[in-house]
């Protein structure tokens, strides 16, 4: 065996054989079919090297290596991040980091999105949940791990990437054009809908160091106001911190009452959190939570509590169903593995994960038809949508009806409210969305009905 060969085997049977990602363990000997297949990896690596045409380096064969350890568990969350890919994570997790605002999973051999985040340029160019991304900047997604398409997307603020989509329903894949931002998220917005009554609180994310407090604080007003009801908007939040969650759970549940319960390696039971017997509660305010497919982990959490106690009427889509805990291991040189380690159950005992929650009362928004669809996509083809819009630079119903007619004179057959969707869509292309639209909104306009009514 030559020496650099001999060299490259002594490092790969050290790397993996104290138990590589955990170096503050006890060391294991091997196994008869780990000494087996360690000789292997060891004939395959020689090969690659003597033989390939174009052999990759020593450090890219054995972080292929750690990254096919990982994806050998099959679960999209689970990951190895590089030297800059830890950097990255570290200025993401204080919440202020360059790119397009999307949260994004593998699923199915799939890049997928679980939700675009409020006010980003992903929001403001329509993506949308289960949205597929199948290409990058001209590059296919399908080869790519987790950790490189988010490397992708992110860049230096004002530069451009273009991303393709496939999304259900739509036969032809869609391609967006987006400029990158500091995405700077705010968490947590509010409104008090004076005509009905009503708290309207929307929750982009569980993060942040003061949202539950700030949370509290907005529920406890309302509540002094002696309001109708409150509606907490989840609607494409793909969650955050586990606490926060369990925080917020709280306040609407009368003491020593069941949030949710976390279960480890075999479904051992890890911990129940409870709700407590602190002073200030919000327990007689009715309460309606919006949900959809962008809702995910601790949004699934708070719905599946209040959902459970029938403390809430949970109203919109089937959430996305990700009800697991990533812990995040500091391993050597400056790495980080995620691992899923725990999974999440309601109160009632259901696991959240690959299910979501279920709501109340299903409320699909406006959404385009087969035969909408077909027309649909002809208008966005020809440009008739941007045209119209710049020629008329103002979403008025004198515009509406002109666009009716437009199409119409075209031989395309639209509904009024897809039409008027779109068009709205169109007109707040680029900009800050709107809190909320009661006109557009057909979950919004049930939580409003269900908490007058109640």
């Amino acid at each position: 065996m030559r020496t650099k060969e001999r060299y490259f085997w002594v490092i790969v049977s050290s790397l993996l054989s104290i138990a590589l990602f955990f170096p503050f363990q006890r060391v294991k000997a091997l196994s008869e079919i780990s000494e087996k297949y360690l000789r292997v990896f060891h004939e395959v690596v020689t090969l690659i090297q003597s033989v390939y045409i174009d052999p990759p380096s020593e450090k890219a064969i054995l972080i292929g290596a750690i990254r096919g350890a990982i994806a050998s568990v099959g679960d999209p969350h689970s990951r190895f991040l590089n030297e800059e890919e830890t950097r990255e994570f570290r200025e993401e997790s204080r919440g202020s980091f360059g790119g397009l605002g999307i949260e994004v999973t593998y699923s199915e051999g799939a890049l997928l999105v679980i939700s675009p985040i409020d006010d980003t340029p992903a929001m403001r160019a329509g993506i949308l949940p289960q949205d597929k991304i199948i290409e990058i900047s001209g590059k296919n997604t399908d080869k790519l791990s987790l950790t490189e398409a988010i490397k992708m997307m992110r860049g230096n603020v004002g530069t451009s990437i273009s991303i393709k989509i496939l999304r259900k329903g739509i036969r032809e894949p869609i391609s967006v054009s987006l400029v990158r931002e500091l995405i700077k998220i705010e968490y947590l917005k509010s409104a008090f809908l004076e005509k009905e009554n009503i708290g309207y609180i929307r929750l982009s994310q569980f993060l942040g160091e003061s949202t539950a407090k700030e949370f509290e604080k907005l529920v406890l007003d309302f509540t002094k106001r002696s309001v109708k009801g409150i509606i907490i908007d989840l609607r494409m939040n793909p969650g955050g911190f586990l606490d926060h969650a369990v925080k917020m759970s709280d306040l609407f549940l009368k003491p020593d009452m069941d949030i949710v319960s976390v279960k480890g390696k075999g479904g051992a039971l890890i911990k129940v959190f409870k709700s407590t017997s602190q002073p200030e509660k919000a327990l007689n305010v009715p309460v309606a939570i919006l949900i959809n497919g962008g809702s995910a982990s601790a949004s699934e959490i708070l719905s599946g509590a209040l959902q459970d106690h029938k403390r809430a009427k949970i109203i919109g889509q089937q959430s996305f169903g990700k009800g697991s805990v990533q812990e995040y291991y500091e391993i050597s040189y400056k790495t980080m593995i995620a691992l899923t380690t725990q999974k999440y159950y309601t109160p009632s005992g259901v696991s959240i994960h690959g299910k979501g929650i279920t709501p109340d009362i299903v409320m699909n928004p406006i959404t385009p038809d087969e035969d909408e669809r077909f027309y649909l996509d002809r208008v966005i083809k020809q440009n008739m949508l941007k045209d119209f819009v710049k020629q008329n630079p103002e979403y008025s119903e004198k515009n509406v009806k002109l666009f009716k007619e437009t199409i119409k004179k075209k031989g395309y057959t639209l509904g009024d409210k897809v039409i008027r969707l779109i068009l709205k869509r169109e007109y707040n292309f680029g900009q800050k969305a709107p809190l909320y639209d009661i006109e557009l909104d057909s979950q919004l306009q049930k939580a409003l009905e269900v908490l007058t009514s109640s």
